[in-house]
């Protein structure tokens, strides 16, 4: 049973290392592939996922795309369930992951649907996923780097990182919005999520 139950967690600890790297590797491989030259700091994420892009037919690129963005958002279900284990400590830090994974969780369908929803045939629901996700995760992992922070067995290291990626989804969505602010902020959850999941390893292997 106690091996049952270490499985499952470093399952998720994986789904938290892989759904950043996939997301990252499916991204370059679009832009790779994109049918004008891809202005890396001028160009979103967004229009990697066109059905149409400069013209041409891309349904190559949206199908990528929203797979992308599907898999990082199943894959971080089973993330912030595992993570969530390891703040038992007290009614604060219970309190704090229990609303960071719910957080998270309600985000995985809105990571999805901005993949889904081509922004150039469904403007409205490709936005409206795209600002509800970035907030939600940045509360997410807000909660989170607090109860690292109130979590002696937790290094603040990984506090730092998330308040960062926290800050910067912010500053995409209410203060800096445009497409080299919009990569600072995804590359940033990318590395909050690869961070957190090595951590993990770490911690159930030694469980």
């Amino acid at each position: 049973m106690i091996i049952m139950i270490h499985s499952w967690k470093r399952i998720g600890a994986w789904c938290g290392i892989i759904a950043g790297v996939q997301f990252f590797i499916l991204t370059i491989i679009i832009m790779l592939i994109y049918p004008v030259p891809y202005l890396f700091l001028d160009y979103t994420f967004s229009s990697l996922g066109l059905s149409v892009t400069s013209g041409t037919p891309t349904p190559q690129n949206w199908f990528l795309f929203a797979t992308a963005t599907t898999v990082a958002g199943a894959l971080s279900i089973p993330f912030w369930l595992s993570i969530r284990t390891q703040f038992d400590g007290n009614v604060t830090l219970r309190a704090l992951s229990w609303g960071g994974t719910i957080l998270g969780v309600i985000a995985a369908p809105c990571l999805a649907g901005i993949g889904i929803f081509a922004a150039d045939l469904f403007g409205l629901q490709h936005g409206l996923s795209t600002i509800i996700f970035f907030i939600l995760f940045a509360i997410a992992i807000g909660m989170y780097s607090v109860a690292i922070l109130l979590n002696k067995d937790y290094e603040n290291a990984y506090a730092l990182v998330g308040i960062i990626a926290s800050a910067l989804n912010i500053l995409y969505i209410f203060v800096i919005p445009g497409a080299a602010m919009q990569k600072i902020a995804v590359y940033g959850m990318i590395l909050y999520s690869v961070f957190q999941g090595y951590k993990l390893l770490g911690i159930f292997e030694k469980g």
